[in-house]
């Protein structure tokens, strides 16, 4: 997952942007892997932080990324945030064989 690449291999700073930054390079990472599309190729963390969220592009509230050392609120704030930033996968219906 995404929080294990970035946490658990120690590319944790203390500084937020760096951290928001290397969580997308993941994100995009994977994204790629598992062929889904994002709709943002990169994100200015720094610029996006300075804008009350009203007037964000992203309508992710930043303010509440937990620290990474809680790994389930980490988690869950990675899943609220990936799904904000990645395109709806369409679904294929499966042909149901009758015979």
């Amino acid at each position: 997952t995404v929080y294990e690449r970035v946490y658990e291999n120690n590319k944790i700073s203390n500084n937020l942007i760096v951290n928001l930054n290397r969580i997308m390079a993941e994100i995009k990472n994977q994204a790629a892997e598992k062929k889904l599309k994002l709709k943002y190729s990169s994100i200015d963390f720094e610029y996006c932080l300075s804008l009350p969220l009203a007037d964000r592009k992203i309508k992710v509230d930043l303010s509440l990324i937990p620290h990474f050392e809680d790994r389930e609120e980490s988690i869950l704030w990675l899943t609220n945030f990936i799904g904000k930033i990645c395109e709806p996968r369409k679904m294929q219906r499966q042909k149901k064989n009758l015979h």
